[in-house]
């Protein structure tokens, strides 16, 4: 056989084994490690007495931050607790005039139905029942009165125990607590330093799961699922991927970030997918590059 005739029976394979291996070729693309943040802030007012933590240090959820000064607010809770101690005791007091009232309206009532019923008879007279049906009127009264009285005892109860409720949570305002648990990566603020509501404290990070989002053209989407699996290189040499999963695709194409390299054009239209990396050794750390390949 001639050299061309060989180069013509080759070529077929050639352009087989071209196209073959183009769709071998696994959606992937590149991107910086990400993760889950937290900023800690301040809901209280004042001087930072005590730090808990420091940057490296592991939070868990609920764990103490920081202590914020807490003097004023315990001041104004005993002030507090002795008002409500003088509004009980103005309570008790109502509640025994309620009582008291209460027995005086029972006997006037007797003795007006007395009256009443000796005068129908002709038993009695006018001046009698006059003075019956006054006293039952002035005892009823009196019974009204008492229970105005204990109601608005009651009411200032209500009222100091919600002022009480409220300094208490002012109080533990000034423990600010981890909302989740992670890494504290950034701390902003020193003990002694005046902290306005709002400041923030501290920097969480949760490095035991990270995440990558890489872009991929339209035509990848097909080739890949939520929850699919995806390996992930961080290209320091180790000789097999991290392990992850798709955990979201975008809905909406975009144009390719300035800052992301993907293996298709730059001027695409492309999808963002994001990937979730295990991260328990914390190999990956926060804005570390890393390769992506979904298979």
């Amino acid at each position: 056989m001639s050299k061309f005739g060989y180069l013509m029976l080759l070529t077929p394979l050639i352009v087989l084994t071209v196209s073959c291996s183009k769709k071998e070729v696994a959606p992937g693309g590149s991107g910086l490690i990400e993760t889950t943040e937290v900023i800690v802030s301040a809901e209280a007012a004042g001087q930072i007495e005590r730090l808990y933590c420091d940057e490296g240090d592991h939070v868990a959820i609920g764990d103490t931050i920081a202590m914020i000064d807490t003097t004023t607010i315990t001041l104004r809770l005993q002030q507090s607790a002795a008002m409500r101690q003088a509004a009980e005791t103005k309570r008790q007091g109502a509640g025994l005039q309620v009582e008291k009232a209460g027995l005086d309206y029972d006997l006037a009532k007797k003795e007006f139905d007395r009256i009443n019923s000796l005068i129908a008879g002709g038993s009695a007279n006018q001046q009698q029942y006059d003075r019956a049906e006054n006293g039952y009127s002035q005892a009823r009264l009196a019974r009204k009165t008492a229970e105005v009285a204990l109601q608005s005892a009651l009411s200032e109860l209500q009222r100091i125990d919600a002022e009480i409720a409220l300094l208490r949570k002012q109080l533990s305002d000034c423990h600010p607590l981890s909302p989740a648990t992670g890494t504290v990566v950034t701390r902003y603020i020193e003990s002694g330093e005046l902290v306005a509501v709002g400041k923030p404290l501290v920097k969480v990070a949760r490095l035991d799961t990270v995440w990558v989002k890489v872009y991929l053209p339209p035509s990848d989407l097909t080739r890949i699922k939520l929850g699919g699996r995806a390996e992930i290189d961080p290209e320091d040499g180790r000789s097999r991927p991290l392990a992850g999963s798709i955990s979201w695709i975008s809905s909406e194409a975009e144009f390719t970030p300035k800052n992301v390299q993907t293996k298709e054009a730059r001027a695409d239209l492309v999808y963002a997918v994001k990937i979730t990396i295990p991260n328990l050794d914390q190999t990956l750390k926060i804005g570390m590059p890393v390769s992506v390949t979904m298979p």
